[in-house]
Protein backbone atom coordinates (compact mmCIF):
# COMPACT_ATOMS: atom_id res chain seq x y z
CA UNK A 1 0.00 0.00 0.00
CA UNK A 2 1.39 3.37 -0.96
CA UNK A 3 1.98 6.16 1.55
CA UNK A 4 -0.77 8.32 0.07
CA UNK A 5 -3.30 5.43 0.32
CA UNK A 6 -2.37 4.87 3.98
CA UNK A 7 -2.70 8.58 4.69
CA UNK A 8 -6.12 8.61 3.00
CA UNK A 9 -7.31 5.64 5.09
CA UNK A 10 -6.00 7.16 8.32
CA UNK A 11 -7.62 10.47 7.43
CA UNK A 12 -10.96 8.76 6.77
CA UNK A 13 -10.79 6.85 10.05
CA UNK A 14 -9.92 10.01 12.00
CA UNK A 15 -12.72 11.93 10.29
CA UNK A 16 -15.18 9.16 11.24
CA UNK A 17 -14.02 9.18 14.86
CA UNK A 18 -14.28 12.97 14.99
CA UNK A 19 -17.85 12.85 13.63
CA UNK A 20 -18.82 10.16 16.13
CA UNK A 21 -17.36 12.16 19.03
CA UNK A 22 -19.07 15.32 17.84
CA UNK A 23 -22.41 13.51 17.63
CA UNK A 24 -22.01 12.02 21.11
CA UNK A 25 -20.91 15.28 22.71
CA UNK A 26 -23.62 17.40 21.10
CA UNK A 27 -26.39 14.92 22.01
CA UNK A 28 -25.71 15.22 25.77
CA UNK A 29 -26.47 18.90 26.40
CA UNK A 30 -29.36 19.01 23.96
CA UNK A 31 -31.18 16.11 25.58
CA UNK A 32 -30.25 17.17 29.11
CA UNK A 33 -31.55 20.72 28.91
CA UNK A 34 -35.02 22.07 28.29
CA UNK A 35 -35.56 25.78 28.69
CA UNK A 36 -38.78 27.68 29.25
CA UNK A 37 -39.71 28.01 25.55
CA UNK A 38 -42.39 25.31 25.73
CA UNK A 39 -44.09 27.04 28.71
CA UNK A 40 -46.22 30.19 28.73
CA UNK A 41 -44.19 32.42 31.06
CA UNK A 42 -46.61 35.34 30.89
CA UNK A 43 -48.89 33.97 33.61
CA UNK A 44 -47.83 32.02 36.69
CA UNK A 45 -50.17 29.65 38.51
CA UNK A 46 -50.30 28.45 42.10
CA UNK A 47 -51.42 25.01 43.24
CA UNK A 48 -51.04 22.98 46.39
CA UNK A 49 -51.62 19.30 46.88
CA UNK A 50 -50.28 15.82 47.37
CA UNK A 51 -47.59 14.10 45.33
CA UNK A 52 -49.06 11.00 43.65
CA UNK A 53 -46.16 9.83 41.49
CA UNK A 54 -42.41 10.53 41.32
CA UNK A 55 -39.73 9.88 38.72
CA UNK A 56 -36.50 11.28 40.16
CA UNK A 57 -33.70 11.49 37.62
CA UNK A 58 -32.23 13.16 34.58
CA UNK A 59 -32.64 15.10 32.44
CA UNK A 60 -35.61 16.29 34.53
CA UNK A 61 -37.39 14.87 37.53
CA UNK A 62 -41.14 14.49 37.11
CA UNK A 63 -43.80 14.60 39.79
CA UNK A 64 -47.57 14.28 39.59
CA UNK A 65 -49.46 16.57 41.96
CA UNK A 66 -53.09 16.00 42.93
CA UNK A 67 -54.48 19.55 43.02
CA UNK A 68 -56.21 20.12 46.36
CA UNK A 69 -55.98 23.88 46.80
CA UNK A 70 -55.43 26.74 44.39
CA UNK A 71 -56.06 29.89 46.41
CA UNK A 72 -52.92 31.87 47.20
CA UNK A 73 -51.86 31.70 50.86
CA UNK A 74 -52.67 34.78 52.97
CA UNK A 75 -48.95 35.47 53.44
CA UNK A 76 -48.20 35.23 49.70
CA UNK A 77 -47.02 38.82 49.23
CA UNK A 78 -44.59 38.49 52.16
CA UNK A 79 -43.26 35.00 51.41
CA UNK A 80 -39.48 34.80 51.12
CA UNK A 81 -37.97 33.51 47.94
CA UNK A 82 -36.16 30.16 48.17
CA UNK A 83 -32.37 30.17 48.61
CA UNK A 84 -30.52 30.78 45.35
CA UNK A 85 -33.49 32.50 43.75
CA UNK A 86 -33.07 35.14 41.07
CA UNK A 87 -34.63 38.16 42.81
CA UNK A 88 -36.14 39.74 39.68
CA UNK A 89 -37.58 36.56 38.18
CA UNK A 90 -38.74 35.29 41.57
CA UNK A 91 -40.57 38.50 42.49
CA UNK A 92 -42.10 38.81 39.01
CA UNK A 93 -43.29 35.21 39.18
CA UNK A 94 -44.80 35.77 42.64
CA UNK A 95 -46.57 38.95 41.39
CA UNK A 96 -47.86 37.05 38.35
CA UNK A 97 -49.22 34.14 40.41
CA UNK A 98 -52.92 33.44 40.27
CA UNK A 99 -54.90 30.41 41.41
CA UNK A 100 -54.73 27.47 39.04
CA UNK A 101 -58.20 27.32 37.50
CA UNK A 102 -57.67 24.61 34.91
CA UNK A 103 -59.72 21.48 34.49
CA UNK A 104 -57.02 19.02 35.51
CA UNK A 105 -57.28 17.41 38.94
CA UNK A 106 -53.67 16.31 38.64
CA UNK A 107 -50.73 18.26 37.21
CA UNK A 108 -47.53 16.90 35.74
CA UNK A 109 -44.66 18.90 37.26
CA UNK A 110 -41.42 19.18 35.31
CA UNK A 111 -38.62 19.70 37.86
CA UNK A 112 -34.86 20.09 37.67
CA UNK A 113 -32.64 17.02 37.80
CA UNK A 114 -31.33 15.70 41.13
CA UNK A 115 -27.95 17.48 40.87
CA UNK A 116 -29.61 20.89 40.56
CA UNK A 117 -32.10 20.03 43.29
CA UNK A 118 -29.18 19.31 45.61
CA UNK A 119 -27.52 22.62 44.68
CA UNK A 120 -30.78 24.37 45.63
CA UNK A 121 -30.97 22.56 48.98
CA UNK A 122 -33.15 19.52 48.30
CA UNK A 123 -30.88 16.51 48.84
CA UNK A 124 -33.56 13.86 48.41
CA UNK A 125 -36.34 12.79 46.10
CA UNK A 126 -39.85 14.00 46.73
CA UNK A 127 -42.07 11.21 48.04
CA UNK A 128 -45.54 9.96 47.17
CA UNK A 129 -47.93 11.32 49.79
CA UNK A 130 -45.85 14.45 50.44
CA UNK A 131 -47.66 17.80 50.35
CA UNK A 132 -46.12 20.67 48.39
CA UNK A 133 -47.05 24.13 47.09
CA UNK A 134 -45.90 25.17 43.62
CA UNK A 135 -45.89 28.30 41.50
CA UNK A 136 -44.93 28.05 37.87
CA UNK A 137 -45.93 28.13 34.24
CA UNK A 138 -48.24 25.91 32.21
CA UNK A 139 -47.11 24.13 29.07
CA UNK A 140 -47.95 25.98 25.88
CA UNK A 141 -48.96 22.74 24.13
CA UNK A 142 -50.25 20.79 27.16
CA UNK A 143 -51.84 22.69 30.05
CA UNK A 144 -51.49 19.64 32.30
CA UNK A 145 -47.72 20.28 32.37
CA UNK A 146 -46.60 22.81 34.96
CA UNK A 147 -42.99 23.87 35.30
CA UNK A 148 -42.48 25.33 38.78
CA UNK A 149 -40.12 28.25 39.19
CA UNK A 150 -40.19 27.42 42.87
CA UNK A 151 -41.98 25.11 45.27
CA UNK A 152 -42.30 24.72 49.02
CA UNK A 153 -42.31 21.59 51.14
CA UNK A 154 -44.74 21.12 54.04
CA UNK A 155 -42.00 22.24 56.47
CA UNK A 156 -41.74 25.59 54.64
CA UNK A 157 -38.46 24.87 52.85
CA UNK A 158 -38.45 26.59 49.46
CA UNK A 159 -36.73 25.12 46.42
CA UNK A 160 -35.72 27.27 43.43
CA UNK A 161 -36.07 25.80 39.89
CA UNK A 162 -34.84 28.27 37.30
CA UNK A 163 -31.62 27.89 35.32
CA UNK A 164 -32.32 29.91 32.19
CA UNK A 165 -34.13 33.15 31.40
CA UNK A 166 -37.82 33.30 30.50
CA UNK A 167 -38.70 33.82 26.82
CA UNK A 168 -41.40 36.33 27.91
CA UNK A 169 -41.56 38.36 31.11
CA UNK A 170 -44.30 37.40 33.61
CA UNK A 171 -47.28 39.76 33.67
CA UNK A 172 -48.64 40.91 37.05
CA UNK A 173 -51.85 39.08 37.99
CA UNK A 174 -53.69 42.34 38.73
CA UNK A 175 -53.46 43.37 35.03
CA UNK A 176 -55.52 40.41 33.78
Amino acid sequence: MSLSNRQSKVGAILAGIALLLLALLSAGPVSAHHGWNSFDTRRAYFASGTVTRVRWGNPHSEVHLRVERTDLPDIWADRELPPGANERDGRETMASARPYAGEHKELHLVLAGPEWMARWGLNRALEVGERIEVVGYLGAADDQDLRPVMFWLANGQGVWQQLTSFPRRPEPASNN
